[in-house]
């Protein structure tokens, strides 16, 4: 009897002990018993997020962010004003940034056409500098490697974008 008691207590300890957006992970489940986490194995230790985000979707020490997969063999001009095609990507591809400080790209050479249709959006760990992250991880600004914030809709029809920093794994 005092066993079975003590497994109650064990599992009630655990199951309140959610993880994090930007834990480690291996399954799932380590995220949360809930299943409304998703552990993406692809990042070096698991990564706890949310898979499928939107503007404020994602918990509180999270922020959105959409990743798209440039083609490297399909270099853009990002300071082409006209947008595509002029810019050398077709209208549904956006010409993304391969490294950019403070949202700004630092080698127009280094821009490449990403499909619309490889958008992924996932609730990644909000940071302010690489002490916020965990070991093999560090505090980056979107922009970089197909990785932009998603933008937020304002009362006028038109956006506005936040570059929050975000922890991404260290190369």
């Amino acid at each position: 009897m005092r066993s079975w008691w003590f497994a109650v207590l064990a599992l009630a300890t655990v199951s309140g002990c959610g993880h994090n957006i930007g834990d480690s992970c291996t399954v799932n489940v380590d995220c949360s018993i809930a299943g409304d986490r998703f552990c993406d194995i692809s990042s070096p230790g698991g990564y706890c997020t949310v898979d499928g985000c939107d503007v404020d979707t994602c918990p509180s020490e999270a922020v959105c962010i959409r990743f798209l997969t440039p083609i490297q063999d399909q270099p853009c001009n990002l300071m082409s004003m006209s947008g595509p095609p002029d810019n050398g990507c077709s209208i549904d591809e956006r010409c993304v940034c391969d490294d950019s400080i403070a949202g700004q790209c630092q080698n127009n050479d280094a821009a490449h056409c990403a499909p619309e249709s490889t958008e992924r959006r996932w609730c990644q760990l909000r940071c302010h500098t690489d002490s916020d992250c965990r070991i093999g991880y560090k505090c980056v600004e979107p922009g970089s490697n197909g990785a932009e914030p998603v933008p937020i809709p304002l009362a006028d029809g038109g956006v506005k974008t936040e570059f929050i920093k975000f922890c991404a794994p260290n190369p």
